[in-house]
């Protein structure tokens, strides 16, 4: 039913990532502009990142008018039920698409790859416009949609159920408590969260002393320092080098817990569309890398407590969550 996570090409644009490097012979900040390989994934699924879009609608979904919110337990969604967005949900309807343009009554149904990219082409405009156009793709929220069955397709339905849903980085679903159009859409996590580790790449929220890639040590409000409309990402980088070496001292303790842990502080940055769209917040946080500069090292502890940084790559979860599925942990 659902789709297989969506190729890297295909998922949405993370926060830019940068870090401070902090050299004990020169006794400096070297501030470093983070490449690929360190620009780390940190928010719940905006743009793309969901695996959720070739599900065919279940009957809760036909008389859902935008705005109403929907959840489940099961990866199947086979308990779908409609819900008050105030209380947590994994989706929000935005609207409907209509494909019978792009596709004639002979054409066939279309396979996975093909609905992740229609889902993509058609939900994000949708979402746009139920949001009054402030949709921030490397926001928080990503687009989701319910497809024709195959039989219902035969029989000429070409719609899809648009929806904003969270994905975190697993692609699990993490839950949402409010109306979209009302939440600021900052792709950011709680501060105290520990994001577990996959490989070398960030997974779904764990408990700290659990192994982990980066431990959120604070959230920062752009507005506040730049109210005057959008800063350039150099003098973002400018303000946040200070305000999360401070803020992440005032988590860990001490100045220097986390560089006598063998830890390194960084920060996201905001895109101009990401501005544009209302978002404003941003994260402070820890991690450290692996010797060979690869990606990031497992980290067992909180920066507030005894810390043990690995030195080999993490294991790789063999058995990713089937797309669709609710998240075990809170976001």
């Amino acid at each position: 039913m659902a789709e297989s996570a969506p190729p890297p090409h295909q998922r949405r644009k993370k926060p830019d990532t940068r870090l401070v490097m902090i050299s004990a012979a020169l006794g400096a900040l070297l501030i470093l502009v983070v490449s690929a390989l360190l620009n780390w994934p940190t928010g719940g699924g905006g743009g793309g990142s969901n695996r959720f879009g070739a599900n065919p609608a279940p009957p809760a979904v036909f008389d859902a008018t935008a705005g109403t919110c929907l959840t489940w337990r099961s990866a199947d969604a086979s308990d779908i039920g409609k819900i008050g967005c105030e209380r947590p949900h994994l989706f929000e309807v935005t609207g409907k698409a209509d494909l019978a343009a792009q596709f004639p009554p002979n054409a066939p149904y279309p396979p996975t790859e093909q609905w992740q990219q229609l889902k993509m082409d058609h939900c994000t405009q949708v979402a746009r416009n139920f949001l009054g156009g402030r949709f921030d793709p490397n926001g928080k929220f990503g687009v989701g949609a319910f497809t024709p069955s195959e039989e219902s397709w035969r029989r000429g339905d070409r719609t899809l159920f648009c929806g904003l849903q969270q994905p975190g980085p697993s692609g699990r679903l993490h839950p949402i408590t409010g109306d979209a159009a009302r939440i600021d859409q900052s792709n950011t996590w709680p501060v105290g969260t520990c994001l577990g580790i996959n490989g070398t790449e960030p997974w779904d929220p764990v408990d700290c002393a659990q192994p982990h890639s980066l431990e959120i040590t604070g959230l920062v409000n752009l507005a506040e320092q730049f109210p005057e409309g959008y800063p350039p990402v150099e003098e973002q980088d400018g303000f946040l080098a200070t305000r999360c070496e401070e803020i992440t001292a005032e988590f860990a303790g001490s100045p220097t817990a986390a560089r006598d842990k063998g830890l390194v502080v960084s920060w996201d940055t905001l895109a101009q569309e990401s501005w544009d769209a209302g978002s404003r917040e941003v994260n402070c946080k820890v991690g450290a890398t692996l010797p060979d500069g690869s990606g990031l090292a497992p980290v067992t502890g909180s920066v507030k407590g005894e810390v043990e940084v690995g030195t080999e790559p993490a294991p790789v979860d063999p058995t990713p969550p089937q797309p669709g599925a609710p998240a075990t942990e809170p976001r």
